[in-house]
């Protein structure tokens, strides 16, 4: 999967079709362990790490260390199998080559696997995951790919000039308003379009930011005591994200937890 991209899928009953939901997949961070990326179905939120090496594709959860899953192994030859855990869990590589279909698009060159269970995976050079049918009869496909953002920029004051492509004044920003940042130059931030914010005092980025729906957020203070605890549906604003904690600014830091969310 590419991490300058955000993936929006499908998932419904292949017996009911008209009853589907989404599921957006967007990257977070990349470490030694792995790709982490965030599956988000309106409130519900999975974590799940990716790991491409010499041995293959594999994937986890990343509040269960070492239970990795072995989805596609190298070399790449049709006919291969191998098992995971047990074998229950064996898969086979059936094609190399595979057409597919979905509403995103057609890819081409994909990799078709198989398991006893009666589960089927198609992969594509990069994109990851663009369609599958569990062994229950749900289909998963991928429905969208669009450009992510890799964080914000806040407007801490009124007056802030937002510029169109064309260098010209678009419109004057409110004092809180947050913009999606694709990029930034020097002395500006991209925020879609063409169109920028320049940096000054007046501007701050941040990642995204966080919150809770279920058990609130403990926030810790640099020297790893607990600082506070954070009421369910207040947000906090994110500055970056290192080994496994959102970074809140002044060092004080929130872990990584399934019950938090975290939007760019």
């Amino acid at each position: 999967m590419n991490p300058k991209k955000i993936y929006v899928y499908n998932v419904y009953d292949e017996k009911n079709k008209n009853n589907k939901k989404q599921i957006t997949a967007s990257f977070v961070e990349r470490s030694k362990e792995g790709d982490l990326w965030h599956f988000k179905e309106n409130h519900l939120l999975s974590h799940k790490l990716f790991l491409q090496d010499k041995e293959g594709l594999r994937e986890s959860d990343p509040f269960y260390a070492g239970l990795w899953q072995q989805m596609i192994k190298f070399p790449l030859r049709e006919g291969k199998e191998w098992a995971v855990n047990d074998d229950e869990r064996k898969f086979k590589l059936v094609s190399l080559k595979t057409t597919v279909e979905t509403p995103a698009r057609t890819f081409s060159n994909c990799i078709k696997v198989t398991s006893r269970a009666g589960a089927v995976y198609y992969y594509a050079p990069g994109a990851g995951i663009v369609k599958q049918r569990t062994h229950l009869g749900k289909i998963i496909e991928l429905t969208k790919v669009k450009d992510a953002h890799y964080g914000r920029v806040l407007i801490k004051q009124d007056g802030i000039k937002l510029y169109d492509p064309k260098g010209k004044v678009h419109r004057s920003l409110k004092k809180g308003e947050g913009l999606k940042v694709f990029k930034e130059t020097a002395d500006s931030f991209d925020v879609g379009g063409g169109y920028y914010v320049k940096k000054s005092k007046g501007t701050l980025f941040y990642t995204g930011f966080i919150y809770s729906i279920l058990e609130g957020i403990n926030m810790y203070s640099p020297n790893g005591k607990l600082h506070k605890k954070i009421a369910d549906g207040k947000t906090l604003r994110v500055y970056s994200f290192k080994d496994g904690k959102y970074q809140v600014g002044g060092g004080y830091y929130v872990p990584m937890g399934s019950y938090i969310q975290y939007d760019r």
